[in-house]
């Protein structure tokens, strides 16, 4: 009656499971095949094939070679993930021969979950969803993603000064100078000579240099709703119990949710985490739970809103001054956001010191065998 059970994960599109995992892998892949027949292999041979090229990034970063945009990041690590940004997720899969069936439940489950969007993505972010499900291992550091910047802190003993900053612009001198205030003090200004901006712009607030055009730098952000909700989770299909993990697939109908998944222990009855695109009122949770005994919302701009054709900016705004963020609007994931800061920290390294950049062309020839843990 709690529709709960061990059963691993279910495909749901609005009426009913179009299919149920069971966690049993040897079990699952004949399910697996049994409604999408050998065309799967096709999304899982591009995605290792992606997963394979993306290691020459790490050898180009090794050797200290730096990009001044994501697209030429891209570029020298497979020139097939440029093309993967001008076309949208179902024109790459189609290319590639994947079914209607294949793309509208198996992928759409993987982007709507990911970045609660749907096959109008470019291919590359498309591909970078599936790497979490259908192809590849999906990672996560335990104790929460914040765990990177802070431990890098720590690494490094940088001064962090808890402020917000205001504006940044030319120096009369050289470097930048930055306007920021802080909860104890007026506005303070202070000289750099470099700056690296590691936030989104669409909501910093935040004044550039004039010459900078910062309409390019800024994008449409995906509002996602994440409900945390401790109860009982009623059976969405009457009669059947509920997967542990429910994804939600292409439908005609309008779904109140994008996923809804188990989280961690609980100590009364279960927790849960809902993806969904709008607020869910208090009766759309009625109509979810048979029983609520707490609820917490968390309202966010999570990721770019992904469209073809798109604009990608520059990590280089200017000559000292640098974007991090600019990486997500190709594809927004911790892994590019590591790949982007590395990227940057070399372009401000070899401003400062006046050190040439390195041929792309001239290393990483062979990396079958190069691997670079973070």
């Amino acid at each position: 009656s709690s529709g709960i059970n061990a059963e691993y994960g279910g495909f749901y599109d609005g009426k009913g499971y179009v299919l149920k995992l069971t966690g049993t892998a040897f079990k699952d892949k004949f399910k697996v095949l049994g409604r999408y027949g050998f065309g799967v292999s096709n999304v899982v041979k591009e995605g290792e094939k992606m997963l394979k090229n993306l290691k020459k990034v790490y050898c180009l970063q090794q050797n200290q070679v730096s990009f001044k945009t994501p697209v030429e990041l891209l570029n020298a690590t497979a020139p097939d993930f440029v093309k993967k940004l001008g076309q949208t997720m179902k024109e790459t899969l189609t290319s590639i021969g994947v079914a209607d069936i294949i793309q509208n439940e198996l992928v759409a489950a993987t982007l709507h979950t990911n970045y609660n969007q749907d096959l109008g993505v470019n291919g590359f972010v498309g591909f970078v969803s599936l790497a979490g499900g259908l192809v590849g291992s999906l990672w996560r550091v335990d104790g929460g993603n914040f765990l990177l910047p802070a431990r890098l802190v720590e690494h490094t003993k940088a001064e962090v000064i808890s402020s917000t900053v205001k504006s940044i612009s030319p120096s009369s001198s050289s470097g930048y100078t930055l306007t920021y205030s802080t909860s104890d003090a007026e506005d303070i200004t202070e000289d750099f000579d470099a700056v690296i901006i590691a936030t989104p712009l669409h909501n910093a607030e935040l004044d550039l240099p004039d010459d900078i055009d910062q309409e390019s730098y800024l994008k449409p952000f995906q509002r996602t709703l994440a409900t945390f909700v401790n109860g009982i989770l009623a059976p969405l299909v009457p009669g059947e119990k509920n997967p542990s993990d429910i994804l939600t697939v292409t439908s005609k109908d309008k779904l109140l949710f994008s996923s809804i998944g188990m989280k961690g222990e609980a100590d009364k009855d279960f927790n849960y985490k809902i993806f969904s695109k709008e607020q869910l009122t208090e009766a759309q949770l009625n109509k979810l739970f048979s029983k609520i005994n707490d609820v917490k919302v968390v309202d966010w701009l999570a990721y770019p809103k992904y469209s073809v054709p798109d604009s990608v900016p520059n990590f280089e705004m200017a000559p000292g001054l640098y974007y991090v963020n600019a990486i997500e609007s190709a594809a927004s994931a911790i892994e590019m956001s590591c790949i982007g800061s590395k990227n940057v920290a070399l372009l401000a390294y070899q401003y400062l010191e006046k050190v040439d950049n390195v041929d792309s062309g001239k290393v990483c020839r062979d990396v079958r065998n190069f691997r670079e843990e973070l």
